[in-house]
C-alpha cells in the first residue's frame, strides 16, 4: 500500500505481526518501525517486493520499545540506517533485551547506545524538516511511557500501539484520552496503527 500527499510518500511494509511504515520525504527516507528479532530476511524481501532496498534508507524511528517493534533495530542500525532516539524514549531502549535474551534468540543484537543519535521532541519538526518530511513526533504515553507518534502535516499519524479510539473509554485512562488529544491539537486526520485497521480520527 503506498499512499501519497503533497510530499511524502508513504508506504506500508509488513512482513511479521507488525505494520511498518516508511516516509519518503524530498530529501531523506524515514522508517517507522521494525519487528522481532530474527526477522532482517523477511524485511529485505518485503522491500524486494515493493522495489525498495535497504540502502535507501536514511532513518529509523520505533514508536516504542517493545520487542516486536524494536526486534532488527541493531542490525538495520550496522546496514547504515541511523536510529533516531527521542529524549523521553532514551532510559527505555533497552527494555525489551531481557526477552530475546530469555528465550535464547541468536538472532537479537542490542542497539549500541554510542551510534544512536537523540533528537529532542520539542525539536522534532525541525528533524524531520530537514528530511523533507513536514510534520511532527509528540511523546503519546498509554501503552507505553516512551510511545511516540509522528503527525504528517496532511494529517496522517503513525501511533504505533496506541489504543483505537473506541476503546479509550474502556481503560478510562486520562494519560490514554490526553495522548489522543494531542494527536487531534496535531492535526491527525488518519490514523495509521501497527497493528489495528487504519482510522479516520473522530
Amino acid at each position: 500500500m503506498a499512499l501519497k500527499n503533497s510530499t511524502v510518500k508513504v508506504t506500508q511494509l509488513k512482513y511479521g505481526n507488525t505494520k511498518c511504515y516508511l516516509l519518503g520525504g524530498t530529501s531523506k527516507s524515514l522508517l517507522i518501525d521494525t519487528d522481532w528479532a530474527g526477522k532482517l530476511p523477511a524485511f529485505y524481501h518485503a522491500l524486494g517486493q515493493k522495489k525498495l532496498t535497504a540502502q535507501g534508507i536514511d532513518y529509523l524511528i520505533i514508536t516504542h520499545y517493545h520487542p516486536d517493534h524494536m526486534g532488527i533495530a541493531a542490525d538495520l542500525m550496522r546496514i547504515g540506517i541511523r536510529l533516531i532516539v527521542m529524549d523521553c524514549q532514551q532510559k527505555y531502549i533497552h527494555q525489551s533485551d531481557h526477552i530475546f535474551y530469555k528465550e535464547n534468540n541468536p538472532a537479537f543484537q542490542p542497539i549500541n547506545d554510542h551510534k544512536i543519535r537523540v533528537v529532542k521532541i520539542s525539536q522534532s519538526r525541525r528533524f524531520l524538516a530537514s528530511c523533507g518530511i513536514p510534520g511532527v513526533i509528540i511523546n503519546t504515553p498509554g501503552h507505553t511511557n516512551d510511545s511516540v507518534s509522528l503527525v504528517l502535516d496532511s494529517g496522517e499519524a503513525f501511533v504505533g500501539d496506541l489504543y483505537p479510539q473506541d476503546q479509550v473509554p474502556l481503560y478510562n485512562n486520562p494519560v490514554i484520552t490526553a495522548s489522543w488529544q494531542k494527536l487531534k491539537d496535531n492535526g491527525a486526520s488518519l490514523v495509521h496503527f501497527a497493528h489495528y485497521a487504519n482510522e479516520i480520527v473522530k
